[in-house]
C-alpha cells in the first residue's frame, strides 16, 4: 500500500509543478485566439491528481482530528488545504465541463485562479501524502505531524 501511496504522491506534485509552470510560461507563447491545447492535455492529467488531492487532504484532516491536536497553526494549515482541496475540485471540475461540452466558454479568471492555487494545494498534499504511511503518520521535516 505504501508503493501506492507514494506513486500517487509523486504523481500529484508533478502534475502540481507541471501546472506552476506552464501557468508561469503560458503568455510567453499564447498570443490568445488560438486554443490552448496544451492546457486540453494536461487536463487529462489534472483531473485524477485534484482528486488524489482532496483525499490526502481529507486524510491529513482525519489524522489531525484523531490526534486531538491543539496546535492552531497545524489546525489552520490542514483544514486550509483541504477547504482549499475541495473549493479547488468543485471550480476546476465544472469549468472543465464547460471547457468540453460545445456551445459552453469557460471561465478564463477560473482558470488564472486555478492556475495558481492547484500547484500550491497540490504540492502540499502529494507531500503529506508521500510522508503518510499505512496507518499512522510520520513527522516531518519541520517537526510537525504529516
Amino acid at each position: 500500500m505504501s508503493c501506492v501511496l507514494h506513486v500517487a504522491a509523486a504523481c500529484v506534485v508533478l502534475v502540481g509543478i507541471a501546472v506552476a509552470v506552464h501557468f508561469i510560461i503560458t503568455p510567453f507563447y499564447h498570443a490568445g485566439g488560438a486554443p490552448f491545447t496544451l492546457w486540453r492535455c494536461m487536463n487529462w492529467f489534472i483531473a485524477p491528481a485534484v482528486l488524489i488531492t482532496v483525499v490526502a487532504s481529507y486524510a491529513g484532516k482525519r489524522s489531525m482530528d484523531g490526534e486531538g491536536s491543539s496546535d492552531p497553526k497545524r489546525y489552520l494549515e490542514v483544514n486550509t488545504v483541504f477547504y482549499g482541496s475541495v473549493a479547488a475540485g468543485i471550480i476546476y471540475y465544472w469549468n472543465w465541463a464547460l471547457s468540453l461540452s460545445p456551445g459552453n466558454v469557460p471561465y478564463g479568471q477560473f482558470w488564472s485562479v486555478l492556475g495558481a492555487a492547484l500547484p500550491i494545494l497540490m504540492v502540499v498534499a502529494g507531500i503529506r501524502l508521500w510522508n503518510l504511511h499505512v496507518g499512522h503518520t510520520a513527522p516531518a521535516a519541520n517537526g510537525y505531524q504529516v
